[in-house]
This record gives C-alpha cells, structure tokens and sequence, in this order.
C-alpha cells in the first residue's frame, strides 16, 4: 500500500495506512491510559444524550452530516475519477434508467463495444441490479450529477444504521454508531465515493433488520411496509447475500405475527409492497435477459469462467475476442477458486475473515470487538447472532467476498462494537482503566479522520475504510480532451501488447450511436475495422494507443491537472482506411 501525503506532496513507503491507524490508536490508547479518568471526558455525556433520545431527529442528523459533511470535504477530497469495471457498469445502467429505460437494443457492431461486466445480448444492459442504479438516475436527472444519487443512497444507509440500532441499545450509542459509520463509510470508504459501492445494500439491511425488531415489539403497519422495502432493495442489490440475511429474518417475523395474531392491518400493506416489488423485479430481469433470471445470471453464462461459488463448476465454454478480456478471467478472477480447490480453503477462509476486518473494523475498532461477549450472552440479540451464523458460511462460499457484499448484514457487526463499547462503560464502575479505553478508541477515530485528511492512501487491495482505488492513466485528461473536440467523434482504442486488464476504456453510454465521443476497440488485425469506419463516415476518427503507466501521477487530487499533454496519445486514424467506405463497397449500418 502507497499514501500520499496530501499536503506537502511527499510520497512516503516506510508505512502502510495500516501501520499509521495501529501506531495511532496505540499511542492514544496509551495516553488515554497514563492520563487521569477526569481529563479528557468527553464521553460519555449528558448533552449528546439528550439530544439523542429525540430519535428521529437524531436520524435526520445523522443523515445531514453524512451529506453536507462530504460536500464540506469536497475541496479536499474531491470525488474521484470512475476506474473499475463495476463503475463503468453501473453508470451505463444510471444513464439507461436516467433516460426513461429499462435495457438498450444490443448495438450493431456490438464486439466492438464490449466492456466488462455489461451484457451486449439480448439487450445491451448492465449486469447489476436497479436498486443503486436508481439512485444514481435520480441524480443523474434531477441533482445533474449520478454522484449526487450515490452521496443520498449512502445519507440514508447511515441514518438507516441509526434507526437500526435504536431498535436494540439507548438511543445515545445507536446515535454514537450512526456517527461512527458516517466517519468511517460515509465520508472516505469506497461506499460513499465510487459507484461500486454497498450503500443500497446497508439501507436494504438495516431498514430489514431494523423493522424486523420492532414488529417483534409492537407490530405496525409501518414497519411491514419498511421491511417489505428493505427486502426489495435487497433483490434488487446484493440479492443472494441479502437472501442468506433475509432468509433466518422472515421466518422468524412471520413467526412473531403468527404468534401475536397480527391482524391483516398489520401485515397486508407491507406484503403489497413486497408483491409489487417481486413482480416489478421480475418485469426489469426479464426486459434485460428476456427471461426471469437475475441478469448477472445470464453475464456469467456469457462471459465469466470462474464459478461464483467454490463448490461451482468453472465456465471453460467462453469464448474471448480480446486479450485483456481472457486475462481477467483466465487468471485474475479465478485466483481465489483455483487457490480452494488446490487445498487451501482454509487460508482463503482466513483471507475473507481478513478482509471484512480491514473494512469495517480496522485497528481503531479492534478492541471494541470484545462486545462479542455480551452480545453473545443477551438474549435479545439471538436473533440477529443466528442470522449472521446462517450467512456467514454462504458469505465464505462465495469465490470473491468484498465488503460491498457483507455490507446487507453491516448493522450486526456495528450492533457488536457499541456493545463492546458499552460494556467498557459498565466495567468502568469496578476500574476506570475500562472507561479510559473506551475514550481513548473514541478518540482515535477522531484523530484518525484528521490523519485522513492528510494520508490520502492508494491502490489498496482490500480496500479499507480510507482507501481509494488509483486512477487509470491519462484517463479523465483524454477524456475531457475528446469531448471538448466540435463535432461528432469516433476513438478507436488500440491496446498496448502490456495492457493491464484493470484499465478499462470501452466505455459507452446508454445510446451509443448519438453520443458525443463514441469509444471502440479495435480489431485489428483479426477482424477489420472498416465496417466500424463506414458506419460513423460522419464523424472524425481517432486513433487512441493508452499510457499504461507513469503518465502525470497527481500527488494527490487536489493537483492541477494537464489535459493539453494528453494529445500526444491520440492521432488521426489513417485517411487510407476510409477508402472502401467512399467507394461504395463497405455498407454502413
């Protein structure tokens, strides 16, 4: 891992971010304890109590100071440029939905269009779900701007996590964890600041979870129908984690209403809700696949040889037109499949374990973890512990596990660090070394924002709560360079024999022929681009080979940038090429 200082430009490699949280949350820890227990109480205390037990206001707080406080942050950490294949995918599915749409008539010439993780048959479409999507269409239409739909998707999954939790601890700790997955997510985690995030999926969780206990309370109709739009967001997201989550939750719900005789008042609205919800999923999945199955569905039969699960099968009946496209998934993708199956499962168990860690524990969070004890020991959390039981052996399953894909079970995980956080209040009356520690990790959090703001690190695998993804190169400089270009435009990109599969430039919107900039593969020399050339004679032609390395690396990004320099990778394609398309034996589209 590499961090950039972001504010004397200094690049420094003697310490990953990792090493900067443990070093930092040690020696605040340390002070914390040396110190007296009356100084430096901050916390626990009577003012943010009070204004915790207003709990819907302390909903709408949390919600508004994960929105305004990232556009605070704006000026320096500006959102980054999109760079992973999964980005690309939503953003084509945000522009499809943006614009009235479901799906897209697959493109003519579609090989020369293909892009990862985007379906070109039957329809030209996105392989993920519409529940994100939306949100970033809502933006996109009304905000001017998807990022705006993904900072409201992520204000609603932090202040979702708040409700959540006021459903199992007083209201100040739900409080205290809504801030603390504001800090921790909202403003610095790839959740809130990429399109590949998993803020839909904490809403969908947390509104789950949440609504789940209150039925179990006092049944409301309102809370069905919150239960019933958690479930469809779900679907709609991470649809097989949020099952294994929704699966243990929905037993034991209608058990509950069973038991209490729940008139149909109670349960009827939210059961519309989720019928509508099931037939309108349904309708979406088959405009895009033309059948009832979930659309990464049929991208995995069409494109991807690893399994998505380890007891799966690998895909060896794909085919790929390009290199890039078979180094991905010959190699990459199938890495941690290949690594099980060749008696390592144990490590790979491990290595998942690890990485949920990374995310949304890390070491400022560690010792809270010990709230594992007395969730395990009260009854009132059984529920949820047997759920997470229940998903975690599906969650190792999976061949790729991220954070994203957790992020529908996030509320339980929180649920045990304020529980660990409490019980270090309550142990604070036999020692106050407990309530020292707990300070001392409340406030490491706090210095570590601070810290954050300077250490900007990159290119992080796995990503953790502060991490972002580097840019590919001299992509956002070439791209605004081809847009300001009058008229219509064609880039025909000709990968270099070194490409790195992870830099991704066939990447379209939702109407290929009408757009501005039209970006395409090239396919020469197996299969001529002369039918591409002829049916875009209206346009001018380029010639694109991409740096792949070393091309204006910002210290950080709040650096000026020099589009003027990226010409030197794009040149006229020859005027030769074109003579067939006026001599009338090449017929465009």
């Amino acid at each position: 891992m590499t961090n950039y200082i972001r504010f004397f430009h200094l690049e420094t490699h003697l310490f990953s971010f990792l090493a900067i949280e443990t070093l930092v949350t040690l020696g605040v820890l340390l002070l914390f304890v040396l110190l007296p227990a009356r100084h430096l109480a901050f916390f626990p205390n009577g003012g943010f109590r009070r204004f915790a037990q207003r709990r819907r206001r302390a909903c709408v707080a949390v919600f508004l100071l994960s929105f305004l406080g990232r556009i605070a942050l704006l000026p320096i950490e500006p959102f980054r440029t999109p760079n992973i294949h999964d980005e690309f995918s939503y953003l084509l599915a945000s522009d499809t939905l943006a614009h009235g749409r479901l799906t897209n008539p697959t493109p003519p010439l579609w090989r020369h269009f293909e892009a990862f993780y985007v379906l070109m048959q039957p329809t030209f479409a996105s392989k993920y779900g519409a529940a994100q999507p939306l949100f970033m269409a809502f933006g996109q239409r009304f905000l001017g701007t998807p990022r705006a739909g993904i900072l409201l998707s992520m204000a609603l999954a932090a202040a979702s996590l708040c409700w959540m939790l006021q459903a199992y601890l007083p209201a100040d700790w739900a409080l205290l964890g809504g801030l603390l997955a504001v800090v921790r997510i909202s403003w610095f985690s790839y959740f809130g600041n990429s399109y590949w995030g998993g803020s839909v999926a904490i809403l969908g969780g947390c509104l789950l979870l949440g609504a789940a206990a209150r039925l179990d309370r006092a049944p409301r109709a309102r809370d069905g129908l919150l239960m019933a739009l958690g479930l469809v967001l779900l679907a709609n997201s991470r649809p097989f984690e949020g099952a294994l989550v929704s699966l243990p939750i929905c037993l034991y719900t209608v058990w509950v209403l069973f038991r209490k005789r729940a008139r149909a008042r109670i349960w009827l609205p939210g059961a519309v809700v989720l019928f509508v919800g099931a037939a309108c999923t349904g309708y979406y999945c088959h405009r895009v696949t033309g059948e009832f199955t979930f659309p990464w569905v049929v991208y995995w039969r069409q494109w991807s040889i690893c399994p998505p699960f380890l007891f799966g099968k690998p895909n060896y009946s794909v085919h790929y037109q390009f290199r890039d496209q078979l180094l991905y998934n010959r190699d990459y993708e199938m890495a941690p499949y290949a690594s099980s199956t060749q008696g390592n499962l144990v490590a790979e168990m491990a290595v998942k374990g690890i990485y949920q860690w990374l995310f949304f524990v890390f070491p400022a969070l560690t010792l809270a973890f010990i709230g594992l004890i007395p969730t395990l020991r009260a009854s009132k959390y059984r529920v949820l512990l047997y759920t997470l039981a229940f998903a975690c052996p599906g969650f190792l399953a999976e061949t790729w596990l991220q954070a994203h894909y957790v992020a529908v079970a996030a509320g339980i995980p929180y649920l045990i660090l304020l529980n660990g956080l409490r019980w270090m209040r309550v142990s604070a009356r036999h020692n106050d070394v407990w309530l020292k520690l707990l300070r001392g990790t409340l406030a490491a959090v706090i210095v570590m924002f601070f810290v954050r703001l300077m250490v900007v690190p990159e290119d992080t695998f796995p990503p953790n709560w502060a991490s972002q993804t580097g840019d590919i190169p001299g992509y956002e400089d070439i791209h605004r360079t081809m847009e300001a270009k009058p008229g219509k435009q064609l880039v025909i990109v000709r990968y270099r024999p070194d490409h790195f599969w992870g830099y991704s430039w066939i990447n379209n919107g939702y109407d290929i022929p009408t757009q501005h900039v039209i970006w395409a593969r090239d396919t020469e020399p197996g299969e001529s681009n002369l039918p591409l050339l002829c049916a875009f004679k209206d346009r001018q032609v380029w010639l694109l080979v991409p740096p792949e390395k070393g091309f204006i690396p910002p210290p950080d990004r709040t650096a000026r940038r020099q589009p003027v320099a990226a010409e030197q990778f794009v040149e006229p394609y020859p005027a030769a090429s074109f003579t067939a398309c006026y001599s009338g034996s090449s017929e465009p589209w």
